[in-house]
């Protein structure tokens, strides 16, 4: 009774902080925060800047999240009956004994951290969304980064898309009627109404967007987090951390 009373404090506690974030989030910068792209499409330069900054700010728990998939993946082995050196065993059980009951709270603590991060750099969540489906689309759309997060193997969550496809839609009620680039957003929005987890442009990016992004591509690529990418982008921790263990 006394052990899980203190496994639902660790968990509840960073969850309950979670969502102070996330409120604070909201009140800093508005409840009805949505984002509407450029109509160009174009990121700037600050932008992408304050981007790379707050993915910086989560570098260290990205860490420790790998550690603790890696004690769970050492433990895999064994049910699968592939063969395990006693001493990575031995090892897996170690780091276990501090990972067993830490997957839930650490992503309420990585989700409270990434919205403290998102009020210190002046991004809205919507608009940080968008910017980490531009800039990671390519690793969104690996067969590595969906076995690590998605047992449906999709690239991103129902919830998650309907961000991004909102986001389409404002952008394109600003375009002009005459813009060159009207017709592609057309299609693309069309194709993301037909599939509920598409991602935002995943045909391709079109070339507006990929020289906004191709100068910062070397820092993106460092900062970049697989165990915890497709869950980015979700609203609260309850959503990604049902995602995580599905």
């Amino acid at each position: 009774m006394i052990f899980a009373a203190i496994v639902s404090v660790r968990t509840l506690n960073p969850l309950t902080h979670a969502r102070h974030s996330m409120d604070e989030l909201e009140q800093s910068l508005g409840q009805s925060t949505r984002y509407v792209p450029e109509p160009s499409g174009m990121i700037t330069r600050p932008k992408m800047e304050a981007f790379l900054e707050l993915r910086s700010s989560l570098v260290l728990a990205c860490r420790e999240y790998e550690t603790s998939q890696r004690a769970f993946h050492a433990i895999d082995s064994l049910d699968d009956g592939s063969d395990t050196d006693w001493d990575d065993i031995v090892d897996a059980f170690k780091l276990l004994g501090g990972a067993a009951f830490e997957i839930t709270p650490f992503l309420a603590r990585y989700f409270a951290l990434r919205n403290l991060a998102l009020l210190e750099s002046g991004l809205g969540l919507e608009e940080y969304a968008y910017i980490y489906a531009l800039a990671y689309h390519d690793q969104l759309l690996s067969e590595e980064t969906r076995r690590q997060v998605f047992s449906n193997g999709d690239a991103l969550s129902a919830e998650a898309a309907s961000v991004l496809e909102a986001c389409l839609r404002r952008q394109l009620s600003m375009i002009n009627s005459d813009d060159s680039f009207k017709p592609a957003v057309e299609r693309e929005l069309a194709e993301m109404q037909s599939d509920l987890t598409r991602l935002l442009w995943q045909d391709g990016l079109p070339k507006q967007i990929q020289v906004c992004i191709d100068p910062f591509r070397s820092r993106l690529d460092e900062l970049f987090c697989a165990p915890t990418a497709g869950l980015e982008m979700e609203h609260g921790a309850r959503r990604a951390i049902w995602l995580a263990l599905e």
